[in-house]
């Protein structure tokens, strides 16, 4: 009995020394606000871009301080975390703030930087963490003192994963697209579809709709990810 209490908490040790290092040392990608059970998403449209929390050791503290920072809109959000004290799924900031500056100008911008200071700026120094996996994405889901809780995934797919489909039946068109919408032929029924920078980094996902609205990236490539009640396909596009 002593041997299995044991190697149960080695595990749970392992698992909790694993789940730490990956919340330090990912870069999480914001894609939500959830605040009062009112869900606030990230805007997709290149002014507010993709907004990311990253995790660095505090020079000269031999890691055992470590800086959040996470920007929105040029705002600042940074926070202060002693790592021996980080316990499983939970961490206190010691020291954190909210800068006051704004450089977004679209109204739904400036709303959901407001929201999402506001999740950290109210009585917020505690925080309980989780960590899943969705294939090779990670996802983390913090949830403040109130309640409120701030959606990120690590947005980084394997290689493989972004090779373009082979199947022919599948067009997608104009490609390269100029003007604001990509349009999709040959699926019988779409279930949703999801856009991937060149690095694989998710950039945007849209609801069963055979025309996206791509007015919001920047030039360059793109693959679009398509599910189909039969597979899931993977093409390539060129945003000019």
């Amino acid at each position: 009995m002593k041997k299995i209490l044991l190697s149960a908490v080695l595990a749970a040790g392992t698992l909790f020394q694993a789940q730490s290092s990956e919340l330090l040392s990912t870069t999480w990608y914001l894609k939500k606000v959830v605040k009062n059970n009112t869900t606030y998403l990230l805007p997709q449209n290149s002014e507010i871009a993709a907004p990311k929390m990253t995790f660095t050791p505090t020079p000269g503290s031999s890691g055992s301080y470590t800086n959040m920072n996470s920007p929105v809109c040029g705002k600042t959000i940074w926070g202060n975390i002693f790592v021996q004290g980080i316990q499983p799924n939970h961490f206190v900031f010691w020291t954190y703030g909210i800068g006051n500056n704004q450089t977004c100008t679209i109204s739904e911008n400036i709303d959901f930087t407001n929201q999402y200071a506001n999740y950290f700026n109210i009585g917020s120094d505690s925080h309980d963490y989780q960590i899943t996996y969705s294939g090779n994405t990670r996802n983390l889901v913090l949830t403040n003192n109130l309640g409120d809780k701030a959606f990120y995934e690590s947005g980084f797919l394997a290689t493989k994963e972004l090779e373009p489909s082979k199947t022919a039946s599948i067009k997608i068109y104009p490609n390269p697209v100029k003007d604001s919408f990509l349009e999709i032929k040959g699926v019988e029924r779409i279930e949703w579809t999801k856009i991937y920078n060149a690095e694989g980094r998710l950039i945007q996902q849209n609801s069963a709709d055979s025309r996206i609205d791509v007015s919001g990236l920047s030039k360059g490539g793109y693959f679009l990810e398509i599910k189909s009640q039969k597979e899931i396909s993977r093409h390539q596009f060129i945003r000019e």
